[in-house]
C-alpha cells in the first residue's frame, strides 16, 4: 500500500463525532503525524479547529508528549494574538488524541506576502500585535521557537487582528518535514536564531523569539525574506553578523537592528521592548559594527560548580564549525515524512545523463483555521495525562568525564552511541546546553531511546532529526554506521535539493577526498544500488555529476540514499556494471575493506523522489 493510500484510510469522515461533543466537518490539512480538521461544537454549533493524531502515533510517548506541549502552552496563554485553546482529549470510540482549539479565518503571512510587502504602517500594527502576544507567553515560561510567517495568521486580512499558531505539534505535521525528536529546535532554517544552533552557549531563551520575530517583520516589510538558509556552514555564518538592512526604512531600522543582533545580550531585553521601540526616534544604542562578525563573549555559567560560579568561554560557534567542516556524515537537514513505513515499492529509478532542471519542491500546506463567534462550553471528558512541565529555559548543566570539555564529551556521547539494527546517527550542532542530531534509519523507536537516554546523560533534552528509509535500504545504514569515526575525514558531498519530482535533475559536488579514489553510489528505496561514479566529472578541484531520476509508477515520495565513498584504492565490490543488492554489496565492501587493511571514508545524502 502506498503511503498516500495510506493516509487516506486514517482520515476521519465527515459526521464523526468526539466525546459526543465536536463533529467534524472537513479536513484542512493534513501530514506525516495527523490531521486538522474543521469542526463544530455538537450543541452549539461553534466552529473549532480539532488536531487528530494519527492511529499509530496514538500510543507513541514522542508524539503524545507533543500534544501534551501545545496543550499545556495555550492553556496557559490568555490573549488575543495567541490561538485559544479548549481541549485535549482521547476519544473512546477511535482511540486517538486529538486537540480542539480556535478556529481562526484568515491566510498566513506567508500566503498574504505573496500578492506583496505590506505597508510600512502595518508592520507598524503587526509589531505590536505579535510582540505583546509573544510577552504573554513569555511572561509564563513558553518560548515558541518556531516563530515563523507560515505560523502567523492574519484574519480578515486585518494585521491588528493576527494570531500566533503553532506550539508544538503543528510544525511535525507539515508535508515535507521529517520526526523532530526533542525540545530545543524546532523552527525552520531561515528564521532560527544563532542560539538554536549552538552558537553564544546555545541557551534558548525569549530573546530567540526576538531574533525570530525580527526576520519576520523584514520578510513583511520587504516582501521576501532575508535568505538566511543555506548549507550547514552558510546558515552558521550569515547569524555571525546582523545582515544587510540597507533596504529597510530607516524610521524601523534601528529596531530591526537590534532585534537582529548575533548575541542575545545584543538584542532587547523582552518583547516589550519591541512592541514600545519609539518607530521613528534616533536609535539609542547603533551597531557600529552591524556588519561585521559577531564577537562570542564569556559568560557566568548559571550551573552551580561546587561552591561558586565558574565563568567559561562561549566556543559553540567555532566547535561548530570545525564539526561541519569535518564532514560528519549527514550534516544536513534532511527532508521527508514521518511516522511511515513506504509499503509497495515502486520500480528502481532509472538514471539518465541530460543537463539539469529546475527542482519543484512542493510546499507545505498552510494552516488557514475560521475563528469561533463563541468558547464553547465542555463538559467533563476523558483527558490527557497531565501535560508535562516544560523545560527550563537554562537547562542543568552536568560536569563532564575528565579531560574532556562538555562539547566533546556530548559529540563523543553522540558518535559512539549505538541504538542497534538500521540506525545512523551524526551531530550536526553541538553547544554547551544544545545539540542538534541528525538520523537515518526505519523506525523512529530507537531514537526515542536516544533521546532518553541523552537527556539523562548530559542534562538536557536534544533535537533529533529522523529520516525514514525502507527496510531494504537498511544495509546501507549499517555500511554508514560500520565506517564512521574511523579516523578518515569523510569527503564533502553537495546536492542541488532534497525533494525531486520524477524527470528532473540531481546536480551536485563531491570535494575534500584529496588523493583518494571516490565512488558515488545511489541506494534506491528497493534496495537496489547503482555506481553512477560515470557521470561524476572533474569540476576544478572538485568533482561534479548531474543525474536525471526517472521513477515509474506513481507510489508517492521514496527515500533515496546517495553516498559518496572514498578509498586509498579502488574496491571491486563497488565496481557495479548492473544494479547490485545492498544486502550484498555493502557486506562485501566492508569485509574487502578489512582484508585489505582499506579505511573507507563515507559522506551521505538524502533526498525524496516522487
Amino acid at each position: 500500500m502506498s503511503q498516500g493510500s495510506y493516509q487516506t484510510q486514517s482520515r476521519v469522515q465527515p459526521g464523526t463525532r468526539l466525546n459526543g461533543i465536536y463533529e467534524i466537518d472537513a479536513l484542512i490539512a493534513a501530514g506525516g503525524m495527523g490531521e486538522v480538521y474543521k469542526g463544530h461544537t455538537i450543541h452549539t454549533g461553534d466552529p473549532v479547529a480539532i488536531k487528530l493524531l494519527r492511529p499509530e502515533f496514538a500510543e507513541n510517548d514522542a508524539a503524545l508528549g507533543l500534544f501534551r506541549r501545545e496543550a499545556s502552552a495555550l492553556n496557559n496563554i490568555h490573549h488575543e494574538a495567541i490561538v485559544r485553546y479548549y481541549v485535549c482529549s482521547v476519544d473512546p470510540d477511535l482511540q486517538r488524541p486529538y486537540l480542539a482549539m480556535e478556529l481562526v479565518e484568515g491566510q498566513s503571512l506567508s500566503q498574504v506576502l505573496q500578492q506583496g510587502p505590506l505597508t510600512f504602517e502595518a508592520v507598524q500594527k503587526l509589531t505590536q500585535r505579535l510582540a505583546t502576544g509573544l510577552q504573554a507567553a513569555h511572561e509564563r515560561g513558553i518560548i515558541h521557537r518556531d516563530v515563523a510567517p507560515d505560523n502567523v495568521i492574519i484574519s480578515g486580512g486585518d494585521v491588528s487582528r493576527a494570531k500566533i499558531i503553532d506550539f508544538g505539534i503543528a510544525r511535525s505535521m507539515q508535508v515535507g518535514d521529517g520526526t523532530i525528536i526533542g525540545g530545543g529546535f524546532a523552527g525552520k532554517y531561515n528564521y532560527v536564531s544563532p542560539e538554536q544552533l549552538g552558537l553564544f552557549g546555545g541557551d534558548v531563551t525569549p530573546k530567540s523569539d526576538i531574533y525570530s520575530l525580527g526576520l519576520v517583520l523584514v520578510q513583511a516589510l520587504l516582501g521576501q525574506p532575508i535568505d538566511m538558509s543555506g548549507s550547514q556552514v552558510a546558515v552558521i555564518e550569515k547569524r555571525r553578523k546582523v545582515p544587510d538592512l540597507g533596504a529597510i526604512d530607516m524610521r524601523i531600522r534601528p529596531l530591526f537592528e537590534k532585534m537582529l543582533q548575533p548575541d542575545p545580550l545584543d538584542r532587547p531585553a523582552s518583547m516589550i521592548e519591541v512592541a514600545t521601540w519609539p518607530i521613528g526616534a534616533p536609535a539609542a544604542r547603533r551597531s557600529a559594527v552591524s556588519s561585521a562578525p559577531a564577537r562570542e563573549r564569556p559568560r557566568v555559567d548559571d550551573g552551580q560548580q561546587g561552591s561558586g560560579r565558574g565563568r567559561w568561554l562561549a566556543i559553540a560557534g567555532s566547535a561548530l564549525v570545525l564539526l561541519l567542516a569535518a564532514g560528519g556524515g549527514a550534516y544536513y537537514y534532511f527532508d521527508g515524512l514521518p511516522g511511515t513505513t513506504p509499503g509497495g515499492l515502486p520500480a528502481a529509478p532509472q538514471l539518465q545523463t541530460d543537463g539539469p532542471s529546475a527542482l519543484n519542491v512542493p510546499s507545505a500546506p498552510a494552516l488557514t483555521p475560521q475563528a469561533p463567534s463563541l468558547t464553547p462550553s465542555t463538559p467533563s471528558i476523558p483527558s490527557l495525562p497531565s501535560p508535562n512541565a516544560l523545560p527550563s529555559v537554562v537547562p542543568p548543566v552536568l560536569r563532564p568525564p575528565a579531560g574532556l570539555s562538555r562539547i566533546d564529551a556530548i559529540t563523543q556521547f553522540i558518535n559512539s552511541y549505538d541504538g542497534g539494527d538500521c540506525f545512523y546517527v551524526t551531530p550536526v550542532s553541538v553547544g554547551e546546553t544544545a545539540a542538534r542530531i541528525e538520523g537515518l534509519g526505519s523506525s523512529v523507536g530507537p531514537f526515542q531511546a536516544m533521546d532518553d537516554a541523552f537527556k539523562r546523560n548530559n542534562g538536557f533534552e536534544p533535537d533529533i532529526g529522523v529520516r525514514q528509509v525502507t527496510q531494504q535500504q537498511c544495509p546501507a545504514i549499517t555500511f554508514l554506521t560500520r565506517t564512521k569515526g574511523r579516523g578518515v575525514a569523510p569527503p564533502q558531498l553537495e546536492v542541488s535539493g532534497t525533494s525531486l519530482q520524477s524527470g528532473q535533475t540531481l546536480s551536485g559536488t563531491i570535494d575534500g577526498y584529496g588523493t583518494r579514489h571516490v565512488e558515488l553510489l545511489l541506494a534506491s528505496d528497493d534496495g537496489s544500488v547503482y555506481n553512477v561514479t560515470s557521470l561524476v566529472k572533474p569540476s576544478g578541484d572538485s568533482k561534479a555529476f548531474n543525474l536525471k531520476m526517472q521513477l515509474s509508477g506513481s507510489k508517492g515520495a521514496q527515500p533515496q540514499i546517495l553516498m559518496a565513498v572514498t578509498s586509498p584504492q579502488p574496491l571491486a565490490a563497488l565496481q557495479l556494471k548492473q544494479p547490485g543488492d545492498a544486502a550484498q554489496v555493502f557486506p562485501a565492501a566492508l569485509a574487502e575493506a578489512a582484508s585489505a587493511g582499506q579505511t573507507l571514508g563515507v559522506a551521505v545524502r538524502y533526498f525524496k523522489l516522487e
